[in-house]
């Protein structure tokens, strides 16, 4: 860390993992929030939603806070206060600000509650559905929450934010000859790729039930590779889950009480990956919308996401190294070695095949 970078106290989860929905606390007002989360007062908070067209994914806590944000939507007149109607008495005031010419800063809302931790709570849904708004007619924004500030009643200054906890360990390279990609396992990289790069917990939930569906046709797979070659050694069993884990990602004890191994995380999620998939989804006594601005529905795909990913991620990683002991020397020989000096050999070439 930087000499001058801020320190934070990670107030949620309790077991934080990149990629997850976070709150954290800088580290000079952990005695105010300690002091506001005893006081219980009832209050209202403002939080405050820095809006963008992306999320910072990668860097430390302090790097992603002072990563610019930008997007298409300005003001006329600074700050703008309007409202949400619902119909009847339910509607909600939003407070548009710019804090730098007319491009919006943020939008702000109040929420009534007694600790502040619930602030981010209450205060997710209704800043979600003014975003809705603004994706639909014309012209399209594409907005997205890249933060939420819960602001201090002493001062007005964020006292905690809840963002999604950045990548912040990195890889450096070479010297290095190159890499295998084990091409049966490819299309699941390029999935879970598209896992790890999106700060949607919808999508993301959706890309790791892809990768551990595909464990099921690479198991198969490599059965059959495993009596052709004749391999006496098994493949590895599917990854057992840890409950107390999967408490500390934000699940509650009577959703996972029966789930021992990934598969039945996985079919745990079915309901989940179906109100993702599909437009609706079949309930007991009828069909329903998975609404996605909703907060407790976002808390739940966050938690789903990030506990299958990284069984999904076992799951593969076991079977690649099982593939790389027992089959690939079998189904490689007669590769060549690719060596530096003939690298023209090697070039793109749309007529040849990859």
């Amino acid at each position: 860390m930087p000499e001058n970078a801020r320190e934070f106290l990670i107030a949620f989860p309790t077991q934080p993992t990149p990629g997850t929905l976070t709150v954290i606390v800088p580290a000079e007002r952990v005695p105010e929030m300690e002091r506001l989360e005893k006081e219980g007062e009832m209050r209202l908070w403002t939080v405050r939603a820095v809006i963008s067209d992306h999320v910072p994914l990668a860097g430390s806590f302090d790097e992603v806070l002072n990563r610019p944000s930008f997007h298409r939507l300005f003001l006329n007149e600074n700050p703008l206060s309007i409202y949400l109607h619902r119909g009847g008495r339910n509607a909600t005031y939003y407070d548009f600000v710019a804090e730098q010419g007319e491009q919006v800063s943020s939008l702000q809302v109040r929420v009534e509650t007694d600790l502040p931790r619930g602030a981010f709570f209450f205060a997710k849904r209704p800043l979600n559905e003014m975003l809705d708004i603004f994706a639909r007619g014309e012209p399209l924004l594409p907005l997205v929450i890249q933060r939420l500030e819960l602001l201090s009643p002493n001062d007005g200054r964020p006292v905690a934010y809840e963002l999604v906890m950045p990548y912040d360990k990195g890889l450096k390279m070479g010297p290095l000859g190159g890499v295998m990609q084990w091409p049966p396992f490819a299309p699941y990289t390029a999935i879970f790729r598209e896992a790890v790069t999106t700060s949607s917990p919808f999508y993301r939930l959706l890309c790791a039930c892809r990768v551990y569906e595909g464990t099921n046709s690479i198991r198969k797979w490599l059965k059959e590779q495993r009596t052709r070659f004749d391999v006496p050694d098994r493949l590895p069993k599917d990854p057992e889950v840890d409950r107390g884990e999967l408490e500390r990602f934000g699940f509650n004890a009577e959703f996972i009480k029966d789930i021992s191994n990934a598969g039945q995380l996985f079919n745990k999620l079915g309901t989940y990956r179906n109100g993702i998939a599909h437009f609706l989804v079949d309930g007991k006594e009828k069909s329903f919308h998975m609404y996605l601005a909703d907060s407790q529905v976002i808390s739940e795909y966050w938690a789903g996401a990030t506990a299958l990913l990284k069984y999904a991620n076992i799951a593969i990683v076991e079977l690649q190294q099982y593939y790389s002991a027992h089959i690939e020397r079998h189904l490689m020989r007669g590769q060549i070695l690719p060596m530096l000096e003939y690298r023209e050999q090697f070039d793109v070439r749309p007529h040849r095949a990859p």
